[in-house]
C-alpha cells in the first residue's frame, strides 16, 4: 500500500504544482496589466503601482489552490481509471475508497494551509492594499466612504452602506452610539446623497426610518418613519484619517471580537458573522472538492487533460458563484449567515457524494 500511495501522490503533486504555477503566471499577468493602467491613466509611479497590485497575488490563492487540488484528483483518477490500473488494485484487494482515503488526507492538509491564508496572509495583505490606495487618492471623508464597512471614522456615530456610486448612497444605516448607552438611535434609509462640507458630513436621507429610545425606559423604542430627512454628522479633525477595516481585512479573532462588541452595542452584525462562517467555508472546500472530483473521476473515467481541466474550471466557477445567491439572501434576511455561507459547500459535497455512491462500489 505504500508503493501504490507514494506512485499516486507523484503523479498528483506533478499534477497539482503545475497548474498552481500555470493559474499564477496568468494572474500575475493580470496584475501588471492592472499596474500598468495605473502608471498610464493615473500618472501613478510604477514602483508603487506594483506594490499596491502586489497584495492581489496573495488573495488569489484562495481561489487557485482549490481548482489546482480539483484538477489534480481529476486528471491523476483519470489516468489511473483509463489505464484499467484501477482495476488491477480491485483485484489485489485494493478499494477505490481507500484510494479516496489518501485524497481526503491531502485534502484536510492543505485546507489547514488555506485555513492560515484567509485567516492571518490574506486580510493582512487586503488590508494593506486598500490602506495604499488611501495613500495615492485625496485624503477627504467622500473617499473613505466604501460599502461593506462599518465607519468608526465620526465621533459617536458609526455608518454602514451597501452601495456607493460617487456621491449617491443605497441601504444606509446610521448608529448614533454612546461608551455608557450603547446604541441610542438607529436610523436607516434606502438611499441617500452627502455632501461634504468643512468638518460636517451632510447627508440627504430617502424613504426611511428612525429608532430612538425612549427617555424613561430603554427598552422601548419610537419609530419615525420618513420620505426625506436631513443630518449632519460632525467629521474628526485629525489631520491623519484612520481607514476602517472592512470584515474582510479582519482576522477570524477581530471577526469574532467585533461581532461580539456590536452585539453588544445593539448593532446588526450579519455582514460579519457572514464572512466569517465564508472564510471558513473556503478553508475547507478542499474535502469538498475531494468528493466531487473522486467522483466525477469515476463517471467520466477520461485521461484527456483539455477535459480534466474544463470540468475542474467549470466546477470552481459554479463553486465560487454560489455565494453570490447565498449573499444576497442573506442580505434580504432570507437566510441565516451559517447556512448562506455553507450552502456552497453541501451542494456541491452532496453532487460529489451522489457520484460516489453510484459508481464507487462498482470499483
Amino acid at each position: 500500500m505504500k508503493i501504490l500511495r507514494n506512485y499516486i501522490l507523484k503523479d498528483f503533486f506533478t499534477t497539482f504544482f503545475f497548474s498552481l504555477l500555470f493559474a499564477t503566471l496568468l494572474m500575475l499577468l493580470v496584475n501588471i496589466m492592472m499596474a500598468s493602467q495605473m502608471v498610464i491613466r493615473k500618472g501613478m509611479d510604477l514602483g508603487m503601482a506594483l506594490k499596491i497590485c502586489a497584495p492581489y497575488l496573495v488573495n488569489l490563492l484562495r481561489y487557485t489552490l482549490p481548482f489546482s487540488f480539483l484538477f489534480g484528483i481529476l486528471l491523476s483518477m483519470g489516468r489511473i481509471i483509463s489505464d484499467n490500473e484501477i482495476v488491477a488494485m480491485n483485484v489485489a484487494g485494493v478499494s477505490s475508497l481507500k484510494l479516496l482515503n489518501i485524497f481526503l488526507i491531502i485534502g484536510f492538509t492543505l485546507s489547514l494551509c488555506l485555513y492560515i491564508i484567509n485567516d492571518k496572509i490574506d486580510p493582512y495583505f487586503h488590508y494593506s492594499y486598500r490602506v495604499q490606495m488611501k495613500n495615492v487618492q485625496p485624503k477627504n471623508i467622500s473617499s473613505l466612504i466604501e460599502p461593506g464597512v462599518f465607519m468608526e471614522t465620526f465621533p459617536n456615530y458609526i455608518l454602514y452602506v451597501s452601495d456607493k456610486d460617487e456621491n449617491k448612497l443605497k441601504n444606509i444605516f446610521i448608529y448614533e452610539v454612546s461608551d455608557k448607552e450603547g446604541v441610542s438611535r438607529v436610523t436607516y434609509a434606502k438611499k441617500g446623497e452627502f455632501v461634504v462640507e468643512k468638518n460636517i458630513l451632510k447627508m440627504k436621507l430617502e424613504n426611511g426610518f428612525r429608532d430612538e429610545n425612549a427617555a424613561d425606559n430603554k427598552k422601548e423604542l419610537f419609530r419615525l418613519n420618513f420620505e426625506i430627512f436631513f443630518m449632519d454628522i460632525p467629521v474628526s479633525d485629525k489631520k491623519t484619517v484612520k481607514v476602517d477595516k472592512k470584515s474582510a481585512d479582519m482576522t477570524i479573532k477581530e471577526l469574532l471580537e467585533k461581532i461580539k462588541y456590536y452585539k453588544k452595542m445593539g448593532v446588526d452584525t450579519r455582514e460579519l458573522l457572514a464572512e466569517f462562517h465564508k472564510r471558513i467555508s473556503f478553508s475547507f472546500s478542499m474535502l469538498t472538492f475531494t468528493l466531487l472530483g473522486f467522483g466525477v473521476s469515476l463517471l467520466v473515467r477520461h485521461r484527456e487533460k483539455s477535459i480534466n481541466f474544463g470540468i475542474a474550471a467549470f466546477t470552481a466557477l459554479v463553486y465560487f458563484l454560489l455565494f453570490i445567491p447565498a449573499e444576497t439572501l442573506i442580505e434580504y434576511r432570507l437566510l441565516s449567515p451559517a447556512i448562506g455561507m455553507w450552502l456552497p459547500n453541501i451542494i456541491i459535497a452532496s453532487i460529489g457524494s451522489f457520484f460516489l455512491y453510484k459508481n464507487a462500489h462498482f470499483r
